[in-house]
């Protein structure tokens, strides 16, 4: 996975295929089929090309023996849209119809194909659908309709209350917010996903009652009253709502080692000397004066809401905190600034402004490059 590039390449990401592959490896769960789309272009990863890629398990002893030849979490890539382009999902909307025609076609094969394996030769059709971000949101309620399967949406970021934010910002106007994001094609994907959702998976509370609040779809005061009288058993009168489930988001450890030694003691400072420093330490240290004070962490990407300018400010002109620890600021990947969006491009270009207007050269790092596997050796960098 190519994460940080841009904004469709964030957390989010992560979260899917990290769900997909626990999934995979839930008792009771046999296939999990993670669908997106088949890119074959020059400017990412070979692998996107790629019609299936398998997610291996975390870990092989949790495998059962119920594991048949299909089993397990896959990427099935459909293609969609231009073959050989990546393009932004704000551009992805009038290939949305390809795309379900193109799953369709995959659920139908794989159905047979499980049927034969597990199925007694009847096909084995899914059992849920869960759709991920308005776009996917959208195929999945196509999805859901036409093979008449129940559907479960993660918004990840909703529409509504992006456009009420860029508003106040000031910098937009509404024409201009929807021509840059294609805000109300989002909004009218997110509001058919509650009309066609039994589950709303969410992070918080807030936003459940402040974002989905503001959808047409919802209201959170009636669901709350559908959901109590659903536990009585009285009827709704016919009136349906999702049912909104907060889950705070999780993190994956099994990649992480940890290192189980004192590092006050003298034990842990010769085994500190023996072993070599992590590679992406060189790249960070190197901008530097003083490496050896601890460092601020901030590992984000360079976009408005990550709130990075304000750290640096913070940073800038707290003279103590300065004196006492370095800044690092990893903030996804790039190569030069002036090919990236305009969005990550300006923030970027607002940090650079703020090391030089608050003098912090050899105080911040800010690399061009880190792999995912490197994060844990950047938290052991010193992070206080």
């Amino acid at each position: 996975m190519e994460l940080g590039r841009d904004s469709d390449t964030g957390g989010q990401v992560k979260y899917v295929v990290e769900l997909a592959r626990a999934l995979g490896e839930t008792p009771g769960v046999y296939r999990v089929d993670l669908l997106t789309r088949q890119i074959s272009a020059p400017d990412v990863d070979w692998s996107y090309g790629e019609p299936t890629e398998m997610l291996s398990p975390r870990n092989s002893e949790n495998l059962g023996d119920d594991m048949g030849e299909s089993s397990g979490a896959y990427i099935v890539r459909i293609p969609f849209g231009p073959r050989e382009k990546y393009i932004p999902k704000e551009q992805l909307w009038p290939h949305i119809q390809e795309f379900v025609d193109g799953a369709l076609v995959h659920i139908m094969q794989m159905s047979k194909v499980l049927g034969e394996q597990v199925g007694n030769g009847q096909p084995v059709w899914p059992v849920v659908i869960h759709g991920h971000y308005a776009d996917a949101g959208d195929s999945a309620a196509l999805l859901s309709g036409a093979l008449n399967v129940p559907m479960v949406f993660t918004g990840h970021s909703l529409g509504r209350d992006k456009l009420e934010q860029l508003l106040k910002q000031g910098r937009q106007t509404r024409d201009e917010v929807n021509a840059t994001y294609k805000i109300m094609r989002r909004i009218e994907a997110e509001e058919l996903c509650l009309d066609a959702s039994e589950i709303v998976i969410t992070s918080t509370r807030q936003e459940i009652d402040k974002q989905w609040g503001l959808y047409n779809g919802f209201d959170v005061i009636m669901e709350r009253k559908l959901r109590a009288r659903i536990k009585r058993g009285v009827s709704c009168y016919g009136r349906e709502m999702p049912r909104m489930i907060p889950i705070p988001p999780g993190m994956e450890f099994s990649h992480i080692v940890p290192h189980d030694v004192d590092l006050d003691s003298e034990e842990a400072n010769e085994v500190g000397s023996d072993s070599p420093d992590p590679p992406v330490w060189a790249d960070i240290m190197r901008f530097f004066s003083n490496p050896r004070k601890p460092m601020i962490l901030a590992l984000a990407r360079p976009d408005p809401k990550k709130n990075i300018t304000t750290l640096v400010k913070a940073f800038g002109e707290h003279h103590e905190l300065r004196n006492l620890a370095n800044l690092t600021l990893i903030m996804g990947n790039r190569d030069v600034i002036d090919e990236m969006s305009s969005t990550n491009g300006a923030v970027l270009t607002s940090v650079l402004k703020l090391i030089d207007k608050y003098d912090l050269y050899g105080q911040v790092a800010y690399p061009k490059h880190h792999k995912q596997s490197e994060v844990p050796d950047i938290y052991r960098g010193g992070v206080y």
